[in-house]
């Protein structure tokens, strides 16, 4: 591995989840210095826990160790109300998060070896609040908290940390929203204490690339948000009030 500058000068990362969130993570990594594989969590990954493993070994293999493990694992946020959640809505949520949990079993050997492990699984703001007509998706983001912490216990002692990033971010998802509704939408982006949404690589990959660095080595555990402050001073878009319900 060549030698490199940067907040993540010579470490090597894995990105899995290529979304417009997760591939501003990635170059945001790059930036700072970072060798990065970005792992596409497609149909032939998605709710088979197996092959996201033998996925994530074999990028593995191709690369000298892994310092750092990004999780950009949700589920598509229907709009489904709580009395038409079904077994296979429910499943859904409940796959994303075995994925997620092969993925982190995975790449633990190469983690521990590093000694300065990390990993950060990206969230929502469900996952601390919750939005109406969207209970299977509520689920899968509360989810991430349980996982998220029960490594940082568990695998804090082999000098891995563990913690969520709740990002607000300029998305496909947040356009469409913005289309069908453009004053709510610029309404709502109006009460965000800086004013704009977050952009992919610049805000909310600067924040991960934060979390993965030797800055946060004693940060652990935590929900860290890159919202602009929407935690504290806006509301939640919930994209179930801008598409029709099933």
């Amino acid at each position: 591995m060549s030698e490199a500058t940067g907040m993540l000068g010579g470490l090597a990362a894995l990105v899995v989840g290529a979304d417009e969130i997760g591939l501003g993570i990635a170059q945001r990594f790059e930036c700072e210095g970072a060798e990065v594989a970005v792992l596409e969590y497609d149909e032939s990954l998605r709710g088979d826990p197996r092959a996201v493993a033998a996925a994530v070994t074999e990028c593995m293999d191709r690369g000298e160790r892994l310092d750092v493990l990004v999780c950009n694992l949700l589920p598509a946020a229907r709009p489904i109300a709580l009395e038409a959640v079904d077994a296979g809505a429910f499943g859904d949520s409940l796959r994303v998060l075995q994925d997620c949990r092969a993925a982190m079993q995975a790449a633990f050997p190469e983690l521990r070896e590093s000694r300065r492990g990390r990993i950060l699984l990206v969230g929502h703001r469900y996952g601390e609040n919750v939005a109406e007509s969207l209970g299977a998706y509520n689920i899968a983001a509360w989810g991430l908290v349980g996982l998220m912490r029960t490594a940082a216990v568990e695998w804090g002692p082999h000098q891995i940390t563990t913690n969520l990033l709740l990002p607000v971010a300029r998305t496909t998802e947040f356009e469409a929203a913005r289309a069908r509704r453009p004053a709510v939408i610029d309404r709502l982006v109006a009460q965000l204490p800086l004013r704009r949404v977050g952009d992919p690589e610049r805000d909310v990959g600067g924040a991960a690339a934060f979390l993965a660095s030797d800055a946060a080595c004693f940060v652990n555990g935590e929900v860290l948000y890159a919202d602009g402050g929407q935690q504290v001073a806006g509301p939640v878009l919930n994209p179930a009030r801008f598409v029709p319900m099933p």
